[in-house]
């Protein structure tokens, strides 16, 4: 069977995502890659109902549209006088309390859509005015640090789908992994090993050598990998695949992996019928495994060096529907988590009296946010001229 530059396994090991980052992949000094902040994104795809995460429990009107979604008061985190989160999102409601969250409202874009497809493109490129290209925002970001960091990854994707659009790059492809055991070579015989590493010794030119390099690459990759996720976790995190792609994630960076881009997602949130118990256990889901991953990066001193995004593509409509959920609506309240942060809600709080459409007005454009992590925070160049939103402390 030929073998393509791009695209080969090694014991159940598919690298060919990993074959940009040849010759030298992960063999940069921990040293060097213990100073560089690191910016986790997650994206809670299908459109967060909004106004059932962040509850504007004051307004008469919240009720009188949600007879049967409204939550009520007592069971809310509250945020402050007018505002309290889901009562599953008791660990976010904690974080809050002490700043390390900052909730932003109304986050969208102009020309805003009501479609998946177009608003993850939006959010994806950062462009809302013309056709999604093939580059996205993450992913410039990782080719800058790529051309400044030869020989690292500066990407990962920890999620069971495919690759993001906000994470290719022009010149770099990031890994996709679903759980540490992606890390994991199979087990072969002490024969096979052996003609194996007789193999990789052997030197080659052209496309063979190629390859042999990669290989070479890739298992001393994966046993690094391996070695770091081995390591025991300072807090419990819950059994969800969230919470333990996070887990993973925060392994890499006490590890000193170097890594600095890393993009999760969690599905589900796309409640047109039924949706009460739906997005309780999402919003439980959520808040459990961001709660257990900050703790954890507290915990080992990591923390100044870390700040996590969640973001919709979309909040949903001010009023339920007949079947007792919410359809595509427009703003909605986005996330941000870390040590750094000027927690607190900030934005253009929602006026149910004052909709658009039926829809939560979008009052903050989230390219600012974009600006304040690319700039601001993890010190590249910036994917538009909007300003960036003040949320660092």
């Amino acid at each position: 069977m030929a073998l393509s530059r791009r695209d080969f396994l090694a014991d159940g090991l598919r690298v060919s995502a990993l074959v940009p980052f040849l010759p030298r992949l992960a063999l940069a000094r921990r040293a060097e890659q213990a100073e560089r902040r690191v910016l986790v994104v997650l994206q809670l795809s299908g459109g967060n109902d909004g106004l059932n995460t962040v509850v504007p429990h004051v307004q008469d009107a919240y009720y009188r549209m949600r007879p049967f979604l409204g939550l009520a008061r007592g069971g809310l985190h509250a945020l402050d006088d007018a505002h309290g989160l889901h009562p599953a999102m008791g660990g976010l409601g904690e974080l809050f309390q002490e700043g390390r969250l900052a909730i932003i409202h109304g986050v969208g874009y102009p020309n805003a859509d009501r479609s998946h497809f177009r608003s993850l493109e939006v959010w994806h490129t950062a462009e809302p005015f013309a056709p999604a290209g093939e580059v996205g925002w993450l992913g410039r970001m990782a080719d800058e640090i790529a051309r400044r960091t030869p020989g690292s990854m500066p990407a990962l994707a920890v999620e069971q789908g495919n690759l993001p659009l906000s994470m290719r790059g022009r010149d770099v492809l990031a890994p996709t992994v679903r759980d540490p055991q992606g890390f994991r070579t199979q087990g072969v015989s002490e024969e096979l090993a052996a003609l194996r590493d007789e193999l990789l010794k052997a030197r080659s030119e052209g496309d063979l050598g190629f390859l042999r390099e990669a290989a070479r690459t890739t298992y001393a990759t994966a046993a690094r990998m391996s070695a770091i996720t081995s390591e025991p976790s300072a807090v419990d995190y819950p059994g969800q695949p969230l919470a333990q792609q996070l887990k993973l994630v925060a392994q890499l960076v006490q590890g000193g992996f170097g890594t600095r881009i890393f993009h999760l997602s969690i599905g589900g949130f796309d409640t047109h019928a039924r949706q009460a118990p739906v997005h309780a256990d999402r919003m439980q889901q959520v808040s459990s495994a961001l709660t257990a991953f900050q703790r954890d990066l507290q915990a080992t001193g990591v923390a100044d060096r870390v700040l996590t995004l969640a973001f919709s593509e979309f909040g949903r409509r001010a009023a339920e529907n007949a079947s007792k959920g919410t359809d595509h609506g427009q703003g909605g309240p986005v996330f941000l988590m870390g040590a750094p942060v000027q927690g607190g809600l900030h934005g253009t709080p929602p006026d149910l009296d004052e909709l658009v459409d039926g829809d939560v007005p979008n009052t903050t454009d989230f390219r600012g946010i974009y600006t304040l992590l690319e700039r601001d925070w993890m010190g590249l160049e910036p994917s538009t001229e909007v300003p960036a939103m003040p949320l660092l402390a």
